[in-house]
């Protein structure tokens, strides 16, 4: 049977949304496909697999499979009930995959920053897996396939009144709520305690990454709670939207912490030892030194004169003996403190 005209203007912008969705998508995957190239070829030639590549490469694949799965589902006009039937649980198990990688990046982040806390460390993996299980349940309890007429396009729709979409948005908007809040509690802590310039840089930095996160994505949510009053095609349409964002915001979170990386290791990493600077003119005072550098305990040695009397005319006024100035310049060709900004006891005693 023909479509309404409001059906009609409802599946156009359903469409319309798509399109920019992909769009938006595609252009930041080739502005940041540079920097994951490098990102890529740093950890081959290190040969090192780390929780930040993994995840990486997680979430560009899974984003990427959930944006062409539902939108092969929404455009494909050639659905039949048994196709369809074999179809249409593919773009809601990716979209809850893509969710879970943006939720795992922002729960290590978090751990991260508590400087490896046990206590907190248990507490988001209990948080994170009862989201994600419950995150499951809701999109995949009581779906079943449809054949959209007369476009032939394939959608897993709830049964339940659609409490399942509302259940998993709200159950997200929870988790990023939490995890994000954790991230800046710790980061404002650690702002206003470091005395490193460079340390303090990262942590506002990683500041604003967060809170603009949280905005982003609750706002996505909270918009697709709200379309899932509207037509079933803008419903999915909103989905797709935040697929989009989803990808885009954790894959910041990502490549800020890594371009900050390649920064300082570019700049070097400075351990300087100064030496005081001191001539010693008495050889008394050349016996004091000595026995100085010899003693057990943890007191730094003492060059200042002190008044001998008579005492040093036993010795010669000038034994020729000078202390050089100098200066130990390390540099760190890999750092792991910004992997998922890693701030453990053990990262910062480096």
């Amino acid at each position: 049977m023909p479509l309404s005209a409001l059906e009609l203007h409802a599946f156009s912008i359903a469409a319309y949304m798509r399109v920019t969705s992909i769009a938006i998508a595609g252009y930041d995957y080739l502005e940041t496909q540079p920097t994951a190239w490098r990102f890529y070829k740093e950890h081959w030639q290190s040969r090192r697999w780390t929780i930040s590549l993994i995840l990486f490469s997680l979430l560009r694949f899974t984003s990427i499979a959930v944006l062409i799965i539902s939108s092969v589902g929404f455009f494909y006009s050639s659905f039949t009930n048994q196709t369809c039937g074999r179809f249409y649980l593919l773009p809601p198990v990716f979209k809850v995959i893509q969710t879970m990688v943006t939720q795992a990046i922002l729960g290590v982040r978090a751990f991260n920053l508590s400087r490896r806390s046990r206590v907190v460390g248990w507490l988001l993996i209990t948080v994170y897996t009862v989201a994600c299980i419950l995150q499951w349940v809701t999109t995949l309890y009581q779906r079943t396939p449809k054949v959209g007429e007369p476009h032939t396009s394939c959608r897993a729709v709830n049964q339940a009144k659609q409490l399942g979409a509302y259940l998993f948005y709200a159950i997200a908007i929870m988790y990023d709520v939490l995890t994000t809040t954790m991230s800046i509690i710790y980061l404002l802590k650690y702002k206003f305690t470091t005395k490193n310039s460079v340390m303090s840089k990262l942590a506002r930095m990683m500041l604003y990454d967060g809170l603009g996160y949280l905005l982003v994505l609750t706002g996505i949510n909270i918009l697709n709670l709200i379309l899932y009053k509207t037509s079933a095609d803008i419903q999915t349409a909103g989905a797709s939207l935040g697929y989009c964002v989803s990808w885009i915001m954790s894959q910041r979170l990502l490549i800020h912490l890594y371009d900050a990386s390649r920064e300082r290791r570019e700049v070097g990493e400075f351990e300087t030892a100064i030496i005081v600077s001191k001539d010693i003119p008495a050889a008394r005072e050349i016996s004091r030194v000595v026995r100085t550098f010899d003693h057990k305990s943890n007191t730094p040695f003492d060059l200042t004169r002190r008044d001998s009397g008579t005492e040093e005319l036993d010795y010669p006024q000038n034994t020729g003996v000078r202390v050089r100035v100098e200066r130990t310049v390390r540099m760190n060709h890999y750092t792991r403190t910004y992997e998922l900004e890693d701030y453990s006891r053990r990262t910062q005693s480096r």
